[in-house]
């Protein structure tokens, strides 16, 4: 494993920031105070791959558009990921399935650095935890486009300045709100997403590791 995913997974191991870092960029303060912070009895398990690579010197991840669908995520972008499924050894099995199924990656080939502080989403009433893996090389991304409209290959350095992060006005299941968000080229990174990325780079800044990005 590279020295950056080996510093990585060292930093993960010492502790998490958790939920407070996510919250920091949840859609608005509104959410923060009447959404309930523990899952229910009821809610599913999920998981979402953080797939990290070493690309023209530079540290990417990347990112799924999601198609236009009847559901509360539908439009958005987000990590690889899925639900669960009976037949999936762990969350991490899940999160290399899906991230498989989704992108086209070989989810052999991705050495897993660790995962971050699950987070419950309770629109759609769901546990998500988000696994951190890493690939020496640029996967070769062949996406399924039933699942997913495009990828967004990500220079994870870009998400360490300030001035990425926005806030703009949407309209959110019938009501209007001032939604955080990451603006990646244009391209609108929020909700629980950004809340997950935001864990990731509150580490990479503690442990210095922006330097190597």
């Amino acid at each position: 494993m590279d020295r950056f995913a080996s510093d990585l997974r060292l930093e993960i191991k010492k502790g998490l920031p958790g939920t407070e870092v996510q919250w920091a960029l949840a859609s608005s303060d509104r959410f923060v105070r009447d959404f309930p912070g523990t899952p229910r009895a009821d809610s599913f398990e999920a998981a979402v791959l953080i797939l990290l690579y070493s690309h023209n010197n530079k540290i990417n991840t990347v990112f799924i558009q999601r198609p236009d669908y009847d559901g509360v995520h539908g439009g958005q972008i987000s990590f690889p990921g899925g639900k669960s499924e009976k037949s999936d050894a762990d969350l991490i099995s899940t999160a290399l399935r899906e991230a498989e199924e989704e992108t086209g990656i070989i989810s052999k080939n991705v050495e897993i650095v660790g995962t971050l502080t699950p987070l419950f989403i309770p629109v759609s009433n769901i546990v998500v935890t988000p696994v951190v893996g890493w690939t020496k090389e640029r996967p070769d991304f062949k996406p399924d486009f039933g699942e997913v409209l495009f990828i967004i290959e990500a220079d994870l350095r870009s998400f360490l300045h300030h001035s990425i992060i926005k806030t703009r006005p949407m309209e959110i299941r019938g009501e209007n709100i001032d939604v955080r968000y990451f603006d990646y080229e244009g391209h609108v990174i929020w909700g629980a997403t950004a809340m997950i990325l935001n864990e990731m780079l509150t580490i990479i800044k503690k442990a210095d590791l922006s330097l190597m990005v």
